[in-house]
């Protein structure tokens, strides 16, 4: 896929990472923006609704998550958070796109910490209702989703051999 340049281009790219295609990730990031005082609005316009609709996909598959699994110890619970952390690396990645003005990242940002600290608000107060003490344990890894702890890496030339080799283990 060749990185976009002409707001058509950026279009039809953003329509696809906003119905959830990460692939295009690297793709924008590679892009060129080319604004003038006619399409700067606009791109802003683009970017902000792409962003939007993403965040949103990730709250209808959190709230799947979250209602579909039975929570019943704290690795369910623990298996739920990564589940949500791992769906944010596309908007972690989004917002900070090297294309998009600084200003827009930082907004996009910004927004994200706000946006995941209102899940975990509301998570916390549901567990805080149903006040057992496995509840009460779960409540503190929630300090697990959080935009600074989701770990975004870049594949690098050698990821496909990352196991030590010096130590063996054997059953």
């Amino acid at each position: 896929m060749k990185s976009p340049e002409t707001y058509f281009e950026w279009k039809e790219i953003c329509d696809l990472f906003s119905k959830g295609d990460d692939t295009v990730l690297p793709v924008m990031d590679a892009g060129i923006i080319n604004m003038n005082s006619g399409t700067a609005d606009r791109f802003a316009v683009l970017f902000n609704d792409a962003y939007k609709k993403r965040k949103q996909l990730w709250l209808e598959k959190f709230s799947t998550i979250t209602q579909k699994n039975n929570i019943r110890s704290t690795s369910d619970f623990s298996v739920m958070i990564s589940q949500a952390k791992g769906g944010l690396k596309s908007l972690v990645l989004f917002s900070g796109l090297r294309p998009l003005h600084t200003d827009m990242q930082k907004v996009f940002k910004e927004d994200l910490v706000s946006f995941v600290g209102e899940v975990k608000k509301t998570l916390k107060e549901n567990a805080l209702r149903e006040r057992s003490d496995q509840f009460n344990h779960m409540l503190a890894m929630f300090d697990n989703l959080d935009i600074g702890k989701v770990s975004v890496i870049a594949p690098g030339p050698d990821s496909t051999n990352s196991l030590p080799t010096k130590r063996k283990i054997i059953f």
